[in-house]
């Protein structure tokens, strides 16, 4: 029985071992979340790109927001947005983790090919 056990366990350990090895590889690129917003719309997105366009900003009820611009070496963008203050400067390298909405509105603005950014990592 403890030979069955610990078999189990180096099992389960090795499987946590490559979810996480295969995470690391699961970026998406900004052109392919673009040209494709239908099946991207509500999903879960890992991009990097260069901070672009960066405005700090309150919603009405008074949440500070970080709002940007993020670009591929391609000049393709999305829109990023974050509730809270980030520290990041316009050309800083990013990652960031996020849902992607093909369409987000705002009272009586529309935004296309936005993320709600979840987190942003600094890659320097």
């Amino acid at each position: 029985m403890s030979k069955r056990f610990f078999l189990s366990l180096v099992g389960v350990f090795f499987m946590q071992f490559l979810v996480f090895a295969y995470a690391g590889d699961l970026s998406e690129s900004i052109r392919e979340i673009i040209e494709n917003p239908i099946y991207y719309d509500g999903k879960d997105v890992v991009v990097e790109g260069e901070v672009e366009k960066i405005k700090f900003t309150e919603s009405y009820d008074g949440d500070p927001y970080t709002l940007f611009k993020l670009y591929d070496d391609e000049n393709n963008s999305v829109g990023v947005y974050f509730k809270g203050r980030l520290s990041i400067t316009e050309g800083d390298k990013v990652k960031v983790f996020g849902e992607f909405k093909k369409e987000k509105r705002y009272a009586i603005f529309k935004f296309r090919n936005v993320i709600k950014a979840k987190r942003v990592e600094d890659i320097g």
